[in-house]
């Protein structure tokens, strides 16, 4: 996986690599319906300009916060979800593709905790923070 991300990151990379596994209810609210999901090549190369603190372990946090995080729809296709680790609030988003063949992490980053309460008071919740 690091050597996924370097080569992504440099553009000698293309494709995706599968980083997570999503659970029935998600992919039903953003219409899905591959389990496995992925993260492109661009994505990451865009996440390493964009968050260049972010580090290769902390893509692990895209299945903790399927399986344990606060999950919202945030769009047909998309889902937000949240998990706070240390008193620091990290933020995945993930989608199907329209013809719901493909699931992706979109972005995965820490945010302020505004931003996970803004996300509880507006959109629909598909899962967690019970």
């Amino acid at each position: 996986f690091r050597g996924f991300l370097e080569t992504a990151a440099d553009g000698t990379r293309h494709g995706d690599f599968a980083v997570a596994v999503a659970p029935n209810r998600v992919l039903a609210a953003i219409g899905g319906r591959s389990r496995t999901v992925r993260l492109s090549a661009e994505t990451a190369a865009k996440r390493r300009r964009a968050h260049p603190d972010l580090k290769p372990d902390d893509y692990a946090l895209v299945q903790r916060i399927l399986d344990g995080g606060e999950l919202f729809r945030s769009g047909p296709h998309h889902a937000l979800g949240f998990v706070e680790i240390d008193g620091r609030v990290w933020r995945a988003v993930y989608k199907a593709t329209r013809d719901g063949a493909e699931t992706y992490v979109v972005s995965l980053h820490r945010v302020d905790p505004p931003r996970r309460r803004r996300a509880a008071r507006t959109l629909e919740r598909i899962g967690g923070g019970e």
